[in-house]
């Protein structure tokens, strides 16, 4: 038996059922092994077991199984190649945005790499969106962040679901507001993120008020047409919030995170 039929044959017995027992089969082999190579149980350009190997696994029909493996090809995570078997793809290549991803990577020990990259990007995009909001911005777009603003703050602390839905409603409500198109449309992905990183602190910090006073300044700029201050005031925001964020990663997602100053998503 070659390494990644041991892997998973090791954990075949514990396929997820827990928060996945609405699943269907074929979804929950995709979550299962989805996971393991994301983890790097199963690590790049790897050959996973054959079909008849991982059907006896999972106790799955081939049916389910080959879903469960179109799923994965099309989140890029693996492909099939005649008589070389199906190889866990690089790195590179997988689709981390996807919200199905992101999702198997909250039950997984954070990827350092991936949160770092994810708040470069941030940085590189929602200042100059709230620069672009702050000079294009309709009343209808400042009523839209607004509203998410006065949601959050009525939210109460320990609600994370009302916190997290606030929250990403203001800053997509920004990214729209940019009357960029190509800002409006990664509003989605975005969410995804945004839902990804608030979930992996696990709970909003003790200094949450601070976070939020820095979420007012963000809409204030942009309702004051105050471009360039737009711009710095999302820079800052996305700043403060980051140092949460890495400090979960670096310790892992099952220890207690390090108090800093904000409770934002990043």
């Amino acid at each position: 038996m070659d390494a990644a039929t041991a892997a998973i044959d090791q954990g075949k017995q514990d396929l997820p059922a827990g928060d996945g027992a609405n699943l269907s089969l074929k979804d929950r082999i995709a979550r299962d092994l989805g996971q393991r190579i994301l983890a790097g149980t199963y690590a790049q350009h790897v050959v996973l077991p054959t079909e008849a190997e991982l059907c006896v696994i999972y106790g799955a029909s081939r049916t389910a199984l080959r879903d469960a493996l179109l799923t994965l090809s099309a989140k890029g995570l693996i492909e099939a190649r005649k008589r070389a078997g199906t190889r866990v793809r690089a790195s590179s290549e997988w689709n981390r945005l996807d919200a199905q991803v992101l999702e198997w990577m909250r039950d997984i020990e954070p990827d350092l790499d991936f949160v770092r990259g994810l708040i470069e990007a941030r940085l590189v995009i929602e200042p100059a969106a709230a620069q672009l909001a702050a000079r294009m911005a309709t009343s209808g777009d400042l009523a839209v962040i607004e509203a998410a603003y006065e949601a959050m703050r009525i939210a109460p602390e320990d609600d994370l679901a009302a916190c997290l839905d606030a929250d990403v409603r203001f800053h997509t409500a920004i990214l729209r507001a940019s009357r960029n198109p190509v800002f409006a449309n990664l509003g989605n992905m975005l969410a995804a993120a945004l839902s990804f990183s608030f979930r992996l602190t696990t709970s909003a910090t003790a200094n949450y008020q601070q976070t939020l006073s820095a979420h007012g300044d963000v809409l204030e700029a942009i309702r004051m047409r105050r471009v360039d201050d737009a711009h710095d005031q999302m820079k800052a925001l996305i700043g403060i919030a980051s140092n949460d964020l890495l400090a979960v990663a670096r310790k892992g997602r099952h220890q207690q995170p390090v108090p800093t100053a904000s409770a934002d998503p990043i």
